[in-house]
């Protein structure tokens, strides 16, 4: 294979012809490609971060929520407690009363049954009295007689 310089310089006029005419004819179609290639390129970067912005507000606006539930749930325990420690007091005190009411009606109840028991008693007594003195004095003796002599004993 020789080498001819004329072969050279008619493919170096050919590659030149070729370069003008391909810049001149796809030159402008492949730079507004490009350009449009590059203008999607900073429109998709300007979404991403804007989205990337949305989405750090989003997730600062879940914190101050999740914040605010937290709160809230702390507050509704509290609350809880304190109704809980109302209810028990309110609880114990209806007890308490209850209680006292049970006592006195138990205090009222023995006093009457040691009432009637001394006026039983005292019956009794007048009864065996009575009939004491009727033995003794072999004759009967009047119900106000019976009474007198229980008054004086029990003096």
């Amino acid at each position: 294979m020789e080498f001819h310089p004329a072969d050279v310089v008619i493919s170096l006029i050919n590659v030149t012809v070729l370069f003008i005419l391909l810049r001149l004819i796809l030159w402008k179609h492949v730079i507004r490609l490009l350009a449009g290639r590059e203008k999607r390129v900073k429109e998709e970067l300007e979404q991403a971060e804007q989205r990337c912005l949305e989405a750090e507000a989003l997730h600062c606006e879940y914190n101050d929520q999740l914040g605010q539930l937290e709160e809230r749930g702390r507050e509704i325990v509290r609350e809880s407690q304190l109704k809980a420690v109302e209810e028990s007091d309110r609880i114990l005190t209806e007890t308490q009363d209850k209680a006292s009411e049970l006592i006195r009606d138990a205090h009222t109840r023995i006093d009457m049954e040691k009432e009637q028991a001394f006026k039983d008693a005292q019956l009794e007594v007048t009864l065996l009295a009575t009939d004491m003195a009727a033995k003794i004095l072999k004759r009967e003796v009047s119900s106000a007689d019976s009474a007198n002599v229980v008054d004086g004993f029990f003096r």
